[in-house]
């Protein structure tokens, strides 16, 4: 009888390690889900995995950013993508986001370059629909060393739901009315219709953890750097707001303050917009009835001298 690497219940990482090899050897990509509470361990199984690979590279390969997943996904080949918070980069409620099909399309269109994608997120169904129906292993960690692992249902003619989340999902409801009854419960994971055995996996070396913590602290800044605004940029915003609230700045003068700080003036009027909305109570109006031309005020302020002229050629009675 042939080998089958599917016919176990009980799984150790070295053995998860031999199927994704096998997988690349003849010639699949291997996208590897892992979810779970936070704290339960989904990067250590990740890391620990990775580091029996013999390629794995912490430095390259542990990214947090969709850009960099992008990246690694489309330029290796029997490479590694160790894409640690992936619900920066495939959350289900950005469906919709450039960014978020582009990534759908890479790991699609480079599916012979037969790279290892592998990702940690909370809850594997918060993953968009597309990536989850692209994966070929999900683990969902229970408890520290220890997780369950699926695999999607192959071969339906009638149904787009490889992960048979409805009939789950029932007998998921019926374990946890169980367990409110009882405590001790203790939940049958292998009468689910994806289950494929039980993983263990141990903790990260210290170094390892070392190594893990660094990287994640610096690359994590990075990636969410360009989401936080510093205080410098709040402080060019708010001048701005106050200038226009109060009718001190034109149209020209805002396109001058823009291009002293090297910033993109509509990008500038949309976030000012936005704030105006939040401190004034007049829905109606915008920055447009705020924010004059030069030559509007020059006009304005020909038309007052002209009115102040005309009123002092009028004698008092």
């Amino acid at each position: 009888m042939a080998y089958n690497p599917l016919a176990r219940v009980t799984w150790e990482l070295k053995d998860l390690v031999g199927l994704v090899k096998l997988r690349q050897n003849n010639k699949f990509d291997v996208n590897i889900t892992v979810s779970g509470d936070r704290g339960n361990g989904k990067s250590t199984l990740i890391a620990k995995f990775l580091y029996l690979t013999k390629q794995y590279n912490p430095k390259k390969h542990q990214v947090y950013s969709r850009e960099d997943v992008i990246r690694l996904l489309s330029l290796q080949k029997f490479g590694i993508c160790f894409d640690d918070e992936a619900i920066n980069s495939g959350y289900k409620r950005d469906f919709q986001s450039k960014g978020q099909q582009e990534l759908i399309k890479i790991v699609t269109a480079y599916r012979d370059n037969f790279n290892l994608y592998i990702s940690a997120i909370p809850n594997f169904f918060n993953l968009d629909k597309d990536l989850r129906d692209l994966t070929f292993i999900h683990i969902h960690v229970i408890e520290r060393g220890l997780g369950v692992l699926h695999m999607p249902i192959q071969g339906r003619l009638y149904s787009a739901d490889k992960w048979d989340s409805r009939n789950n999902a029932k007998l998921e409801d019926k374990w946890n009315r169980k367990r409110a009854i009882n405590p001790d419960f203790k939940i049958p994971y292998h009468k689910l219709s994806t289950f494929r055995g039980y993983v263990y996996f141990d903790d990260l070396t210290p170094k390892q953890r070392e190594i893990y913590e660094e990287i994640k602290a610096e690359k994590r800044k990075n990636a969410f750097d360009k989401y936080i605004q510093k205080p410098e940029e709040q402080d060019f915003f708010d001048k701005c707001l106050k200038l226009i609230l109060e009718k001190k700045i034109t149209k020209d003068g805002l396109i001058q303050m823009c291009m002293i700080d090297n910033r993109d003036y509509k990008k500038t009027l949309a976030k000012l917009n936005r704030m105006l909305k939040k401190v004034t109570t007049d829905d109606s109006r915008g920055l447009s009835d705020y924010l004059f031309t030069s030559e509007q005020v020059h006009k304005k302020e020909e038309e007052e001298r002209t009115k102040t002229e005309i009123e002092e050629l009028i004698p008092e009675f």
